[in-house]
């Protein structure tokens, strides 16, 4: 049902739409350019930085909504374990945010390889969707369903949009954050060292700053601790949801 809805697909365009008003001649020198890699890796990085937003917002009332529509006893006395239940409802709406990610992520490397004429842009476009794109997705839809089981889905809405930016965009020069860290659901240390982002350095520590007990020195096995807490983190906070289901069941 998410990928019927409009609002999920105008949701990520409009955000798409801005990106491009807001640096036209940039793209247009993106297309040319013939580092396939690092022209993939930095265009994974500002979706990543942005679309979440988006479709995390929109993934909020999604447990919460059978309740709403008085289904959920029904889907209660089915032979169906509330598990089941659960991780079929995460994995369906993960999946409906993550397909319009793939249309835009596997569509500007098809026109980038065309334009530049380095069709190699495809598997890191690959790469960087495995690594970098899906954990942020299963990291966000996790939180989008479990979190408005303690509050209400506006208020999520609100607090989320204020975490992504101060967790992920805030340089930690400026305050205390997430930035740069292991916890990062923007992908940081996959983005630069799988995928190969080299415009720019975005994990690992930060002089000065707090929280660097997070922001490990910036290596593969760092990029792939990375992916695993990431995940990790999101089955915690399945966990909850799970707990605080059966809590209000009984």
């Amino acid at each position: 049902m998410m990928l019927r809805k409009r609002s999920m697909w105008i949701t990520n365009a409009v955000i798409v739409l801005l990106l491009v008003l807001l640096n036209v001649s940039g793209w247009g020198d993106a297309l040319r350019d013939p580092d396939a890699r690092n022209t993939v890796a930095s265009t994974v990085f500002l979706m990543n930085l942005m679309l979440p937003v988006g479709y995390g917002s929109l993934l909020a009332d999604r447990l919460i909504r059978d309740s709403r529509l008085g289904v959920a006893p029904i889907l209660d006395a089915t032979p169906a374990s509330p598990t089941g239940r659960l991780a079929g409802k995460y994995l369906g709406t993960c999946a409906a945010a993550a397909v319009p990610l793939a249309v835009i992520l596997f569509g500007f490397a098809a026109v980038y390889s065309v334009t530049a004429g380095r069709p190699v842009a495809l598997a890191w476009a690959a790469l960087a969707y495995a690594v970098v794109v899906l954990p942020a997705v299963l990291f966000v839809g996790a939180f989008a369903l479990t979190v408005p089981l303690v509050m209400p889905a506006p208020l999520f809405r609100v607090l989320f949009v204020g975490y992504w930016f101060w967790g992920n965009g805030i340089s930690p020069a400026v305050m205390p954050t997430t930035t740069q860290s292991v916890l990062s659901p923007a992908g940081v240390y996959s983005n630069q060292e799988l995928v190969g982002l080299r415009d720019f350095t975005l994990a690992g520590p930060v002089p000065g700053a707090t929280l660097n007990f997070l922001r490990p020195e910036a290596t593969p096995a760092t990029a792939w601790l990375s992916v695993g807490v990431l995940l990790a983190v999101a089955a915690l906070a399945l966990g909850v949801a799970q707990t605080l289901r059966t809590r209000t069941t009984r």
